[in-house]
């Protein structure tokens, strides 16, 4: 509006021929009909990088249960503990990429205590999520977060190569009872015949990091009338609570 009344006031104030008057009558009405563009204001894309927090205090704690099969002693061991994964600090790796020191304490079922088990580390790029566990770098995520991506989660090790895809992006997800608005499952590995069974998928939730992980690779007899397992492990992950 603020341009048609400078125009008014030119015309109202300036002595000027007919022709540029007619112009002025013109430009006018252009200026009632076809309004001034505005810019178009562009949001930032989510790329997905909040499903995998990086920030100083941020923890969660896990209830783990865990079973391994020992095919030399013929025994079955089950484990029941609690999980805590802390990112204590953060530094420079020799890359000068920002890392973070992921602190991992162990509570047993029957014990209150807490003691220190692991110190693993992270690193959250522009384009990916990298984790190393027990010395063993893994490739968690790429960026953006898409339906049909997949990678290979062995790029920084020297394991076969695992093709890793997305799964149910986005998608609530209950866990003990809660459930996550917004979660991407990841699936590392799922493949089963007479003698083996692997089993291998993570779900993320958005701004909480890993709630769930099912590990799962077991041998078993040949003869599908027995049912036993012979050797391997079976060990899940959830998630019980969380904050920064």
């Amino acid at each position: 509006m603020k341009y048609l009344f400078l125009i008014f006031v030119l015309y109202i104030n300036t002595k000027l021929t007919n022709h540029i008057k007619i112009l002025f009558i013109f430009l006018f009405i252009i200026t009632l009909f076809f309004p001034s563009c505005k810019r178009e204001t562009i949001s930032p894309v989510d790329v997905g990088y909040d499903y995998y927090p990086s920030n100083v205090g941020h923890w969660v704690t896990y209830e783990v249960d865990s079973t391994y099969y020992d095919d030399f002693t013929h025994t079955v061991k089950a484990y029941k503990f609690k999980v805590t994964e802390k990112i204590e600090s953060s530094f420079l790796d020799n890359q000068n990429r920002k890392t973070e020191r992921l602190e991992r304490y162990r509570q047993w079922a029957d014990s209150t205590s807490w003691f220190l088990k692991d110190v693993w580390i992270s690193n959250l790029t522009s384009s990916s999520a990298e984790k190393v566990e027990e010395n063993i770098r893994y490739l968690k995520l790429v960026f953006p977060i898409k339906k049909g991506i997949s990678w290979n989660g062995n790029s920084f090790n020297s394991f076969n190569p695992t093709d890793y895809k997305y799964e149910n992006i986005f998608k609530p997800y209950t866990v003990n009872g809660i459930s996550y608005d917004s979660t991407i499952t990841v699936i590392q590995e799922i493949d089963s015949n007479l003698i083996y069974v692997k089993y291998m998928v993570e779900v993320y939730a958005k701004r909480v990091g890993l709630i769930y992980k099912k590990y799962k690779d077991i041998e078993k007899y040949p003869d599908p009338t027995i049912d036993s397992t012979i050797s391997g492990v079976d060990v899940t992950y959830k998630v019980i609570s969380f904050g920064n």
